[in-house]
């Protein structure tokens, strides 16, 4: 059953990396749905007692639940977050990840994730975790009211108690809403499809990781690091900033403070920019002017409500 009133105040994340960043193309969370784990076939279902604390996987997805509260928290390798339920089911423990249920099975002394039903989105079928340390903590949804830009201007302003934003560039303009379906995904922005918000471990700067919807897909735009107010000289050394390969093959970004993963499909330029294939650039890496909206878009661009 959705807890939804808890998550409108606040959203509890399972985290054991600093890193932050997403796309709509990064590397699914876990195994493709269309692949078996002979394994899982026939494990059991893993008792409630032994399922409390940490889990995480290869790639470092971390799972965390509370078989108390009947929820569980779920952070991404690349630092998407959310919350979700886990039920038992005449004993028989489960969650519910992106409106799909999922068994909990012993295979190989972790846990092994069976997802009841087939889809083509993204999915923990067969994903598989080990037991690891993690911690439970929380931050209010209003930690992302107020104005955030990114090195080329783009701009986004944040209601949480409207649950709405405003997006500027200058390009264009947009509004939306702010949701979280309690589905083990997280907060998003309903923009170029859903825009999770990846924020970083001081809350002074997030990227979004992009998939797409029924109606909108990615375009590229608000792929960038988003800083308070722009303001990305007192939250980031850009000194220091680089851009670099992870083990996983994984392009990263550092500011000087935090640790960003880019969507996939971007390379470095000689410049020291990062650009996708369609040639825009991530919108970070150097030191930028902040751009005011009012030029182009009125004095009351950060009220425009409505």
């Amino acid at each position: 059953m959705k807890k939804i009133t808890a998550l409108v105040l606040t959203l509890t994340l399972a985290l054991s990396l600093t890193a932050c960043g997403g796309s709509s193309d990064t590397g699914t969370d876990s195994t493709p749905n269309d692949t078996t784990d002979t394994s899982a076939s026939s494990a059991p279902s893993m008792r409630a007692e032994d399922l409390a604390g940490g889990w995480v996987d290869d790639d470092g997805n971390t799972l965390v639940i509370d078989t108390e509260d009947g929820t569980y928290g779920y952070r991404t390798y690349y630092g998407r977050v959310g919350r979700g339920d886990y039920t038992e089911d005449a004993g028989k423990p489960m969650l519910d990840y992106d409106n799909f249920n999922y068994d909990l099975l012993s295979v190989d002394g972790g846990l092994t994730l069976r997802q009841n039903g087939s889809s083509d989105r993204e999915g923990l079928d067969s994903a598989h975790f080990g037991q690891g340390e993690s911690e439970l903590y929380e931050w209010p949804i209003d930690e992302l009211d107020g104005v955030w830009q990114d090195a080329l201007g783009e701009t986004l302003v944040i209601d949480s108690g409207r649950m709405e934003y405003l997006a500027y560039s200058k390009d264009g303009m947009t509004s939306g809403t702010l949701a979280d379906q309690v589905d083990g995904k997280g907060i998003y922005l309903f923009l170029n499809g859903y825009a999770y918000v990846c924020l970083s471990d001081d809350h002074n700067s997030f990227t979004l990781f992009f998939e797409s919807s029924d109606s909108q897909s990615p375009d590229g735009t608000y792929e960038g690091v988003f800083y308070r107010d722009g303001d990305a000289a007192s939250y980031a050394d850009l000194s220091t900033a680089a851009f670099s390969e992870n083990s996983s093959g994984h392009l990263t970004y550092y500011d000087g403070v935090n640790l960003f993963y880019l969507p996939d499909g971007y390379t470095v330029g000689d410049d020291g920019k990062a650009y996708n294939a369609d040639g825009k650039v991530f919108g970070a890496g150097w030191e930028a002017e902040i751009y005011d909206p009012a030029a182009d878009w009125g004095e009351n661009w950060a009220d425009n409500w409505g």
